[in-house]
């Protein structure tokens, strides 16, 4: 519907002015970092894009081409500025033998020339990605086999490529090293919780809104994430404690650990040879998130900051370049030691001045707004908070060491959003009164206060349209202004699914088949039993027994309860299945029938309905739940 025309007037006035004030603030016709990010450049990826199946484009740095233009005023010029930088892709040499893919997914593969083959550094999380970068790299540099792969930790985009440059041939993988507890992380809590988080990841990466002037940018360490297949691969070789030095074809490689930094099983490792020490991403070119919007385990910053001087004193008096696994690289011993401590001092910022106003008695929100910014972060880019945010990042330091709960009593119990909306419009005087509430708020550049409003309107009645497009507008100001990308993203998918509803996409997230597959027994089971609905197992009292690839489970349902022991038999079980943990997947997924898992070599004895019965207790997520709307 139209709305008021001052009001927009107004927004696009108020937006403009935050924005030169950034413009100001900040020494953004600096040129160093472009200097830095082109430095080494080799080849570029084919024109025309990454395609992957159904016709569909996986990955095109090309779609960012707008960004060769003057900042526009619907993004913060500090964002516009990186994301200019994060659009330099192709193949880059870091040092001799050591290069990097960059900008050909939302990570950087790095590459390592081994004895007889490329060792590759965290294979990007699109198969067809992937495979893209890997043809760049042969076609660049001569064609070798891949002779041995390193996935630095547990996060999607760094190992979701794996099989588009290790194949499909089981007998021929190249060796996998992977940090200690790797599987634990990386597929029992990826699929455990993985459709909550893969649908706010959607949020977080824009991946519904494309890129443009007024829609995805940049996401901070990387543009988004590509709309490829996502495969695993399980690692042959684990890291397990700092100082370990392994041979990998020819080419030793120094670990430290980093386990409960930027992820819960993570290292970083030094070359000694070629003098390159990569922090995987313990360190970008931008502050982190010590809590990532998408949803995941609060992080340690205090232990993130000692990872960081850690590997100071450990490695950087002979380390002439600092690489990551998303941004580019620092070159330079000095350089290299100055760079590291401030990413080591941002963190132990946070941390220290989250707990002091902690113990000053504040609460999360009261901190995130007493918390300002160091004076030295207006000089140092690497820095700032294109991906993370100083604000929520003192909010995960106030979650990891207190949790959710503020200690206020109110808050001990507090009312669900739409129950809460209610009642606040209510006491305002209505709706009407409300949304004028909200305008003035609006023409006096006060958006958080309007998008509350307004957001307690939509949850109150979600059908008046007028309540929408304005806090449409609101959330995509809110996005205009945003330095962080991916705070950017989540305003703008706000509007856009507000504005027109959620838009289910193929191919942009959900739960990674092979990964599932190489779940534990147990955790597969604990999985499972996540989806049980308490409603339709009332009264249940149900026993099965399983054989899983030669392995035992006897599965209960009984107290509307579903609880699984590994390497256990019931004698007096309902019904007993052998089947593969394959089949059992496809089965627990819809993709296969009792019948067709019988037919391809699973064997059920007992009463044999009991099987369906069981899968029918079960909900099925939907990847697409709604957000900004009740």
């Amino acid at each position: 519907m139209n709305l008021d025309d001052t009001l927009i007037s107004a927004l696009q006035k108020h937006t403009s002015a935050a924005n030169k004030a950034w413009a100001a603030a900040l020494p953004l016709n600096d040129r160093a970092d472009f200097v830095a990010a082109t430095k080494g450049h080799i080849a570029s990826l084919p024109v025309g894009g990454v395609a992957a199946p159904g016709g569909r484009v996986a990955w095109d740095i090309a779609d960012y081409d707008f960004l060769d233009t003057e900042c526009p005023q619907t993004a913060n010029p500090s964002l516009w500025r990186m994301a200019q930088l994060n659009k330099i892709s192709g193949l880059f040499e870091v040092a001799p033998d050591v290069w990097q893919a960059r900008a050909c997914d939302y990570a950087n593969m790095s590459v390592i020339k081994g004895r007889t083959g490329w060792i590759l550094i965290d294979p990007l999380m699109a198969r067809e990605t992937s495979a893209a970068a890997l043809k760049m790299v042969n076609d660049a540099l001569g064609a070798r086999p891949v002779s041995a792969v390193v996935v630095t930790h547990t996060h999607p985009d760094h190992f979701g490529g794996l099989k588009g440059v290790t194949g499909d041939d089981a007998d021929n993988y190249p060796p996998i090293y992977a940090p200690v507890g790797f599987m634990a992380y990386a597929a029992a809590e990826g699929v455990l919780g993985g459709n909550h988080t893969s649908r706010r990841a959607t949020y977080q990466f824009g991946i519904t809104l494309g890129a443009s002037a007024t829609g995805v940018i940049d996401g901070g360490i990387g543009k988004t994430v590509a709309k490829g297949r996502r495969t695993f691969v399980e690692p042959t070789h684990y890291i397990e404690h700092t100082g370990q030095e392994v041979l990998i074809d020819g080419v030793r490689f120094i670990f430290q650990m980093a386990s409960g930094t930027e992820a819960p099983a993570e290292f970083t490792f030094f070359l000694p040879d070629h003098k390159v020490l990569c922090m995987a991403e313990v360190c970008t070119r931008t502050m982190h998130n010590i809590l990532p919007p998408r949803g995941a385990q609060a992080r340690d910053a205090l232990l993130w900051a000692r990872t960081i001087d850690e590997a100071i004193e450990r490695f950087a008096d002979d380390a002439d370049v600092v690489m990551n696994c998303h941004n580019w690289p620092v070159w330079g011993r000095e350089a290299v030691v100055l760079y590291l401590e401030e990413q080591r001092d941002i963190y132990k910022y946070i941390h220290d001045q989250t707990l002091r106003l902690a113990n000053l008695g504040h609460t999360p929100d009261e901190i995130a707004e007493l918390i300002v910014e160091p004076d030295w972060l207006s000089r140092k880019f690497h820095a700032r908070g294109y991906y993370g945010t100083l604000a929520f990042n003192a909010r995960a330091v106030y979650q990891y060491y207190y949790g959710f709960f503020d200690g206020q009593p109110v808050n001990l119990d507090p009312l669900s959003p739409a129950r809460l909306a209610q009642h606040i419009v209510d006491a305002i005087g209505g709706v009407e009164k409300a949304i004028e509430q909200a305008q003035a708020a609006i023409r006096q550049d006060q958006l958080q206060w309007a998008a509350t409003l307004l957001n307690y309107l939509v949850f109150a009645d979600a059908d008046l349209p007028q309540v929408r497009a304005l806090l449409v507008e609101v959330y995509r100001h809110q996005g205009y202004r945003a330095e962080s990308g991916i705070m950017r993203n989540i305003y703008l998918t706000g509007a856009k699914e507000l504005d027109g509803g959620v838009t289910a996409l193929p191919m942009a997230g959900g739960r990674n088949e092979d990964l599932a597959a190489t779940l534990s027994l147990a955790d597969w089971f604990d999985a499972y039993a996540v989806r049980l609905n308490p409603e339709r197992a009332r009264d249940v009292n149900l026993t099965l027994n399983f054989t899983v690839d030669a392995r035992t489970a006897c599965v209960w349902v009984v107290r509307q309860t579903e609880f699984a022991r590994v390497d256990y038999a019931c004698d007096a079980a309902d019904v007993s299945v052998v089947i593969s943990l394959r089949q059992l997947e496809a089965l627990a997924g819809g993709k296969l029938s009792v019948t067709e898992a019988v037919q391809g070599g699973a064997l059920i004895t007992g009463q044999r309905e009991l099987l369906d019965t069981w899968l029918d207790l079960h909900d099925t997520f939907d990847l697409w739940f709604n957000i900004v709307t009740p």
